[in-house]
C-alpha cells in the first residue's frame, strides 16, 4: 500500500502518455514546432491553475478579473454580454476596454468639476479691441463710395462702416490708374467687399445704353471651392439689388451643377462670371457663347488656396486665354481701359509670391495698417479671438467631444466642427443623432441610402442634449445638399445650438454669421489651415473662440504654431478632465460621478454599433479614412504627426469600435483569394510606391473636396 502513490505518479507521467510526442519526429517541423507552443502553453494553464486553488484555500488572493469588471448603469445595454450573442452577429474577438486606465501619464482628478466655471471656454478676448472691425471713425463716404450704394449697405445689408482693407483698398481701386493690385488681409475682415464695390461702382456709371446684362462679362472671378463661390454669388446679388444696379447680372458656374443650365445662362447675358477654376476652363473651352472680350477686371480670391490645391496650371491657361481674347475697343469709359488683375489672400508665401509674379505687373500692395506679419509673412488671427488646445488621449478623444458640446451648447449658439474626412463627419453625425435607448434600438441607420433624397444633413443631436441641431457638409455630399446645409445653418436663429460637422470645404472664405465656437477635433494639415479655420469665428469685429484637440505626442505642434503664425494659444484649464467634469457631472455641487457616466455614454454606444450592422460599417470606414488622413500631413510636421506614434486600438476606441485593429483594417477588403482562403497579395510594393499613391489619393480626394465635378 505504500506503494501505491508512487505508482500512481508513474501512471500520470508513464511513457504511454508520452507516445505521441515519440511519432511526431517524422512530422514536418512546423507542425512539431506547433506541438511544442500548445505543450507549453498547456503547461502554463496547468500551473496557473494550481497557483489560483491553493491561494483561494487560505483566502490571501481575490480574483482579479472580478475586481476590474466595469459598472454598468443601464443592465438593457450590459457591455460584457459576448458579442456573439447580439442580434445577427457572429461570435467574434470584441473587447472592452476602459477609458479612465491604461498609460501612465493618463492622469484623472475627481475634484476638477467643484467649479464647473472654470472649465468652460469663455471668451476672455472680449477684453481686446477686435482688428477686424469696421472702423467707428470713417463710414464709406469718406472712402469714395457712392452715396446712394453707402445707403444700400446700411439699409439692407446693415453694414454702416467700412472695415480697415475697406478703408485701404476703396480709394486705391477706384483710382483711375488701374494698376493690378494684392489684397492681403486678415480672414473675417471684408475682402469680398473690398474688390466687389470698386467694380459695382465704376460698372454704374457707364453710359445708360449699356446698362443691360448682354453689354458683355466685365469681371471674372475665380475662389477655389464651391461654396465660396457661392458666397460671392450671393453678396453680388445683394449689393445689386438698388435701384443704380440692378442690371448688373452675376453667373456662378461651379461644379455640381448642370453645365446645361448654366449655357443657357451665359447665352442670356452676364456681366459678372463667378466660378471655380475647373469649370471655368471648361467652359472657356466649350461654351461658344461665352464671350469675354470685353473683361476689365481679374479677380482670384483665396490665391494661396488656389495654389495649394493644384490649381497653378488652370489659372495660368485661364489667364492667357483671356489676354489673347481681350480686344477691349470703348476706352473713354468709366470702367477701365484694360485688364486689372487682383490676387486677394489672407496669407503670403512662397506659393502665392510666385503667382503674384506670374500674374500681376507693376501691382499695387493693398493690406491693412492693424495687421501684423510673422517672419514666415503669414496674418495673424483676429485679436479679439480667444485660441484654445487640450491633450486628450485618443480613447478619450469621442467623450471629450461630446462633454465639450454639453457643456457649451446653452451657451454658444453656432458650433462648427472640422475633421479630417468625409468618413468621420458622417460617423460622428450618426453617432450624435441616434437615439439609443430600449424603445428605440431598431432604428436603422442606413449605410447607403437609396437615393439622393434620403440622405440626412441635418437632425436633432439625441445623444449630445436632444435640444441641439447637427448638420453635415463635405466634398462627397452633392452639390445641392451641400448648399442647402449651409443655407439652413446660416439662416437657423431659433433658441437651440446648431452643431455643423465639416471638412475644410467650410475652412476657407465662408462667412457662416455669428459662429460662436470652431472645434478643430482633427489638427489641420497646415499651419495656415489652421487660420482659416479658426477664421470661421471672430469675423467682422464679433467676439468668438476656438479650440483644438491634440493627441499627447502631437503637443509641439503648438510651438510650431507660435513661431509661425504667432498663435496666442493658451492651454484650456484642468485638460480633458475638467471637459468631461463640465460635460458629464449632474449640477455643480454632485460632481464625482463624472467618470461613471462618461464610461456609460461611451459604452451605449459601442453597443449601439455592435448591434447595428450599417452603423458598424460606417464607424470602420470612419477609422480607416482617420488613418490613413493622419498619413498625409506635410513631410516637415511628420515628426509631430506620426503614424507610429499613434495606438490604433486607442484610435479604435474612440469611433466606439471593439475590434481589434488589424481586423477592422481588413473588414471590406476586396482583394480575391487563393483556394484554401489565404489573401493574394501579388506583387509587394516597395515604401516609395506606396507613399506616392497614398499622395496621389489625398489629392484626389482634396479636389473632390473643394472642386469641380
Amino acid at each position: 500500500m505504500a506503494d501505491e502513490p508512487l505508482l500512481l505518479n508513474f501512471v500520470v507521467d508513464n511513457a504511454q502518455s508520452r507516445k505521441p510526442e515519440a511519432l511526431k519526429s517524422s512530422r514536418r517541423w512546423t507542425d512539431r514546432a506547433r506541438d511544442r507552443k500548445r505543450q507549453k502553453r498547456n503547461s502554463n494553464e496547468s500551473s496557473k491553475s494550481t497557483v489560483k486553488r491553493n491561494s483561494g484555500t487560505n483566502g490571501a488572493s481575490t480574483d482579479y478579473k472580478n475586481s476590474q469588471k466595469e459598472k454598468v448603469i443601464n443592465p438593457v445595454f450590459d457591455p460584457r454580454k459576448p458579442a456573439h450573442e447580439l442580434k445577427g452577429n457572429k461570435r467574434d474577438n470584441t473587447f472592452v476596454t476602459s477609458l479612465f486606465t491604461g498609460d501612465d501619464s493618463e492622469h484623472f482628478s475627481q475634484d476638477v468639476g467643484q467649479n464647473l466655471e472654470d472649465n468652460q471656454i469663455s471668451n476672455i478676448g472680449t477684453t481686446k479691441e477686435a482688428s477686424n472691425a469696421p472702423i467707428k471713425t470713417t463710414n464709406f463716404a469718406g472712402v469714395q463710395l457712392d452715396t446712394q450704394l453707402a445707403d444700400h449697405l446700411n439699409n439692407k445689408m446693415n453694414i454702416s462702416a467700412p472695415t480697415a482693407i475697406q478703408s485701404c483698398c476703396l480709394p486705391a481701386l477706384l483710382n483711375t490708374d488701374d494698376k493690378d493690385a494684392f489684397i492681403e488681409a486678415q480672414t473675417g475682415s471684408g475682402k469680398t467687399l473690398a474688390y466687389l464695390l470698386p467694380i459695382v461702382q465704376r460698372l454704374i456709371r457707364l453710359p445708360k445704353n449699356l446698362h443691360t446684362r448682354t453689354s458683355g462679362i466685365y469681371a471674372v472671378i475665380m475662389a477655389p471651392t464651391r461654396e465660396l463661390c457661392q458666397q460671392i454669388y450671393n453678396v453680388a446679388n445683394k449689393l445689386n439689388n438698388n435701384p443704380l444696379s440692378h442690371w448688373i447680372v452675376s453667373c456662378n458656374v461651379i461644379g455640381g451643377e448642370k453645365k446645361k443650365s448654366e449655357k443657357a445662362r451665359i447665352r442670356k447675358g452676364v456681366n459678372i462670371l463667378i466660378g471655380t477654376p475647373g469649370r471655368l476652363a471648361d467652359h472657356l473651352e466649350n461654351t461658344e457663347a461665352l464671350d469675354v472680350s470685353q473683361v476689365r477686371w481679374v479677380v482670384l480670391d483665396e490665391g494661396d488656396r488656389l495654389m495649394d490645391m493644384g490649381f497653378e496650371e488652370t489659372l495660368t491657361k485661364i489667364l492667357s486665354y483671356l489676354e489673347s481674347q481681350s480686344s477691349i475697343i470703348k476706352k473713354d469709359l468709366s470702367i477701365p481701359s484694360r485688364k486689372v488683375t487682383m490676387l486677394c489672400s489672407a496669407t503670403m508665401k512662397d506659393t502665392v509670391k510666385r503667382l503674384s509674379d506670374s500674374a500681376l505687373k507693376d501691382a499695387l500692395y493693398l493690406k491693412s495698417s492693424i495687421v501684423e506679419e510673422t517672419n514666415d509673412g503669414y496674418s495673424q488671427a483676429p485679436e479679439q479671438l480667444l485660441q484654445r488646445y487640450v491633450v486628450v488621449p485618443p480613447k478619450l478623444r469621442l467623450v471629450s467631444l461630446v462633454a465639450l458640446l454639453r457643456s457649451h451648447v446653452r451657451s454658444y449658439k453656432k458650433i462648427i466642427i472640422f475633421l479630417s474626412c468625409s468618413d468621420s463627419v458622417d460617423f460622428h453625425f450618426e453617432a450624435f443623432r441616434c437615439a439609443i435607448n430600449a424603445d428605440e434600438m431598431e432604428e436603422a441607420v442606413k449605410e447607403k441610402p437609396d437615393s439622393e433624397g434620403d440622405i440626412i444633413s441635418n437632425a436633432p443631436a439625441l445623444r449630445i442634449d436632444g435640444k441641439s441641431n447637427v448638420y453635415r457638409l463635405h466634398g462627397s455630399l452633392s452639390q445641392q445638399i451641400r448648399t442647402s446645409t449651409l443655407n439652413l445653418f446660416s439662416s437657423s436663429e431659433d433658441s437651440g445650438s446648431h452643431i455643423l460637422l465639416c471638412t475644410d470645404v467650410a475652412a476657407r472664405g465662408l462667412d457662416l454669421p455669428n459662429v460662436d465656437l470652431v472645434v478643430q477635433y482633427d489638427a489641420p494639415f497646415s499651419t495656415d489651415d489652421y487660420l482659416h479655420r479658426i477664421g470661421r469665428t471672430a469675423r467682422a469685429g464679433h467676439n468668438g473662440a476656438a479650440i483644438m484637440f491634440l493627441l499627447p505626442k502631437e503637443s509641439e505642434y503648438i510651438n510650431l504654431l507660435k513661431s509661425s503664425v504667432s498663435a496666442n494659444i493658451l492651454e484650456q484649464p484642468n485638460g480633458p478632465s475638467g471637459l468631461l467634469s463640465a460635460g458629464f457631472s449632474q449640477g455643480k455641487t454632485n460632481t464625482n460621478d463624472w467618470q461613471d457616466r462618461a464610461t456609460e455614454w461611451q459604452l451605449e454606444l459601442e453597443r449601439f454599433i455592435l448591434e447595428n450592422e450599417p452603423m458598424r460599417n460606417i464607424a470602420k470606414r470612419a477609422f480607416t479614412s482617420y488613418v490613413r488622413a493622419y498619413a498625409t500631413h506635410l513631410s516637415s510636421e511628420r515628426s509631430i504627426f506620426n503614424m507610429r506614434d499613434l495606438h490604433l486600438g486607442h484610435i479604435a476606441k474612440s469611433f466606439a469600435l471593439r475590434e481589434a485593429p488589424g481586423k477592422i483594417s481588413g473588414a471590406n477588403s476586396s482583394k480575391p483569394r487563393k483556394q484554401g482562403g489565404s489573401v493574394d497579395k501579388g506583387k509587394s510594393k516597395s515604401s516609395k510606391d506606396i507613399a506616392a499613391l497614398m499622395h496621389r489619393k489625398a489629392m484626389e480626394h482634396y479636389s473632390t473636396e473643394h472642386n469641380i465635378g
